[in-house]
């Protein structure tokens, strides 16, 4: 995992906390929000395992037990700095936060009015706001690299391409300065 994922996925600890604390499922359950290692499939919270290639409907089973917030390493780019041989560093960390309805028989973490889970758009922003809480100076311990900027772009919102599933998608940029010996 490269640390810029890893500062992103710990970062939402606290979202992961405060759903918890505040939602519940309609079994009485609380909310659980997963956090995924895109690159491995692994998850955050425990040893269990997510495919995010196979297609939403395949994955209704591992959707019923949380809403998951996935981060992959998607691009880093460099441009020389002047005539020295340091570097413009922009990384871009892809997320995706999916998840499953409990209306109509579904066992899944959203409902639209909060009653039996959470409201996705709730998730989404609470995400976003967390990310853009760090957005200065972000501390990632990426060896001779200092980030000064974060931006959450690209926002891509999918949910009404589904009835029963909820998907976004949206692109974390951390751009700084890369210093070489």
């Amino acid at each position: 995992m490269t640390t810029e994922v890893n500062w992103v996925l710990k970062q939402l600890g606290s979202v992961v906390d405060d759903l918890t604390a505040n939602y519940t499922n309609r079994n009485g359950n609380p909310v659980a929000l997963k956090r995924v290692n895109r690159d491995d499939s692994s998850v955050y919270e425990g040893s269990e395992s997510l495919d995010f290639n196979e297609p939403m409907h395949k994955r209704k089973d591992d959707l019923k037990s949380g809403i998951f917030v996935g981060a992959t390493l998607a691009d880093r780019a460099t441009e020389p700095e002047g005539s020295e041989y340091d570097h413009d560093l922009e990384t871009v960390v892809a997320l995706r936060l999916e998840g499953m309805t409990s209306q109509g028989g579904l066992h899944g973490h959203v409902d639209p009015d909060g009653t039996n889970g959470v409201p996705f758009t709730m998730v989404k922003r609470q995400i976003r706001r967390t990310l853009l809480g760090s957005r200065s100076y972000p501390e990632t311990d990426v060896p001779y690299t200092e980030y000064h900027t974060l931006l959450v772009t690209n926002e891509d919102p999918q949910s009404n391409e589904y009835r029963d599933f909820y998907r976004w998608e949206a692109d974390v940029v951390f751009q700084g300065h890369e210093e070489l010996p």
